[in-house]
């Protein structure tokens, strides 16, 4: 029986990625991936069918990006993108002028410490939370 003798190809660790990212509960971004309900198409569970759709466009200076940020990885919803390309493919938080008063109220009841437990209340990195709380930004997209 032959094998499709990639295992040890960029292009193989990165299909394995994307199942470590949307199955593995252990994994650190799997909240952002598999938690959200993110989820592979049943073609690309077999690694050669996930070679046949997307090996001819890839290039070792790419990495995979879902055209909908809120889609599943498959064929109409993939492509092979810079880094460059991808940071524009980002989900991003909108803060309501409401969250931006509750953050300040939570943090200067001293109830959340440095704010690392904020931001993870509201999907936010612990920078916008300082950000907040200094008054350098009252709300909009992070």
């Amino acid at each position: 029986m032959k094998t499709h003798q990639m295992s040890n190809t960029r292009f193989y660790k990165i299909w394995k990625g994307i199942f470590t990212r949307c199955y593995n509960k252990n994994y650190k971004l799997y909240k952002d991936y598999g938690g959200r309900g993110i989820v592979i198409c049943k073609r690309w569970h077999k690694f050669e069918n996930f070679r046949d759709d997307m090996y001819k466009t890839y290039s070792d200076n790419l990495s995979i990006d879902r055209i909908d940020n809120d889609g599943n990885y498959e064929p109409k919803n993939c492509k092979w993108s810079t880094i460059q390309q991808q940071s524009k493919n980002k989900r991003m938080f909108k803060l309501t002028r409401e969250k931006v008063k509750e953050i300040r109220n939570k943090y200067n009841n001293g109830k959340y410490g440095i704010g690392v437990k904020l931001s993870k209340e509201y999907n936010v990195c612990p920078a916008v939370i300082s950000e907040i709380v200094n008054k350098k930004r009252n709300y909009g997209y992070y």
